[in-house]
């Protein structure tokens, strides 16, 4: 396009101009508010949305990387569970099975299978990549004397938020460099984009320790079994599927509305802030960020 053609042309190109923008900043917010209904960020919605503000976990995770993202490899997981674990107690039965997220004492998250009968739930820690299970727990429901379920918190005194606004900021930086966005570098140099954070996650937490708190033994032991609860919430790929059916399996939202109907009316039933203690936990951050507790595809290797 040579220069008398821009001139001769320029109010009818500054008015083209004009209506592709107005198109494509529709187009893209229309898209916006249908993600965001969903539950679901694409990885451009994701690097738009302003760090400082609470947002959807897991918007910089790879989904592919995951095993559990492959096809059928959590049906053949459930299948090989329903099979080994509960081949001895047909009359037990199946109500529904999950793919989940457990946050352990130390705030570790650690993937896991979960299966609920009318009796019990099992959580199970299954190998995707060998296809086997490596070690499970069986609770009775009737144990259970108290559901919590409501938002993950940490105590006002951890450093846990800062640390991970840090570590948030950071590592935008670094994306940005790595895809040579410069824009999105200077914005990325503002004090918001370093700002505290929260979980911003909806989580649900059995207890059958009948109010009695954990003994010091347990409390301060990495090491220590026989915790007298679970806490569970959402897979990372629940925020990743676009169908409500592909999505259900990983939605911990699924497995709370349908225990409430299971248990016993003695189990108190709680919609509270469930308080994550831990104040410091510099290992459960570089846990958690590389995600160490997920059968993922590490470079050249896969654990």
């Amino acid at each position: 396009m040579d220069d008398t053609f821009l001139q001769d042309e320029e109010p009818t190109f500054d008015r083209a101009t004009l209506e592709i923008k107005n198109e494509n900043i529709d187009t893209i917010s229309s898209r916006s508010v249908k993600n965001k209904d969903a539950g679901v960020t694409s990885s451009s919605d994701a690097n738009s949305v302003p760090v400082g503000v609470p947002g959807i976990p897991y918007t910089r995770i790879d989904c592919h990387t995951f095993f559990s993202d492959r096809n059928d490899v959590v049906e053949r997981a459930l299948a090989d569970c329903k099979r080994d674990l509960l081949s001895s107690a047909e009359e037990d039965e199946l109500i529904g099975t999950w793919m989940l997220t457990e946050i352990s004492l130390w705030d570790t998250e650690k993937e896991r299978l979960v299966l609920l009968t009318k009796h019990s739930l099992y959580t199970v820690k299954y190998d995707l990549i060998s296809l086997r299970i490596l070690e499970y727990n069986r609770l009775s429901l009737e144990d259970i004397d108290t559901l919590v379920a409501g938002q993950l918190v940490y105590p006002p005194a951890s450093l846990l938020p800062r640390l991970n606004g840090f570590a948030e900021g950071f590592s935008s930086l670094i994306h940005s460099a790595v895809r040579q966005e410069w824009s999105s570098i200077t914005s990325l140099s503002s004090t918001a984009q370093f700002e505290p954070r929260n979980r911003n996650m909806f989580g649900m937490r059995l207890m059958w320790n009948k109010g009695q708190p954990l003994s010091v033994d347990k409390k301060w032991n990495p090491f220590a079994k026989n915790i007298p609860w679970l806490t569970f919430s959402s897979h990372p790929l629940y925020w990743h599927k676009g169908s409500e059916s592909d999505r259900t399996k990983y939605d911990v939202h699924e497995l709370h509305s349908t225990l409430l109907e299971l248990l016993p009316e003695s189990c108190q039933k709680l919609d509270n802030s469930i308080v994550i203690e831990n104040y410091v936990g510099l290992g459960s951050l570089v846990h958690n960020r590389t995600g160490l507790g997920f059968f993922k595809i590490r470079g050249k290797i896969s654990f």
